[in-house]
């Protein structure tokens, strides 16, 4: 969310959309996204798992809930502020705490291009994902 947070002016100026669905309740959703900064994004909540079932997004595995990326990850995001974490406490699992991620830019009713996490720990870089319209961005695959 830090990283959603910190290149969406980009995202938004280049014309790209942001739309977040996730599998909690919507005061549930509305806490989450406030201590992110991004509690006015339009959302989708999906606790059945509809849309997901429909992207093909899996349900994780040990490897990619517990394996060493996410735990360095979690390490780095639980860091204090100062050192460019987000400090502990910042949210809790809602909904299906296995559901794998993804991120998808659709255009016209169609997935134009799409991230798919390899597990939790996993940045996609979204200005790449919305076409390459945000300078300095770095291909993700």
């Amino acid at each position: 969310m830090s990283d959603l947070r910190a290149r969406r002016k980009e995202i938004e100026a280049a014309g790209v959309g942001i739309v977040l669905v996730h599998l909690a309740s919507e005061p549930e959703a509305t806490e989450f996204l406030g201590a992110h900064g991004l509690a006015d994004l339009p959302r989708i909540s999906d606790p059945e798992k509809r849309l997901y079932g429909a992207l093909n997004l899996p349900r994780g595995t040990l490897r990619t809930l517990f394996g060493p990326r996410v735990w360095l990850r979690g390490f780095l995001a639980g860091a204090p502020r100062w050192l460019g974490g987000a400090g502990l406490g910042v949210g809790r699992p809602q909904g299906d705490p296995l559901q794998m991620p993804g991120t998808f830019v659709i255009h016209r009713g169609r997935i134009v291009r799409e991230h798919r996490h390899r597990d939790v720990a996993d940045r996609p870089d979204y200005c790449t994902l919305a076409r390459g319209a945000c300078a300095g961005s770095q291909d993700t695959r």
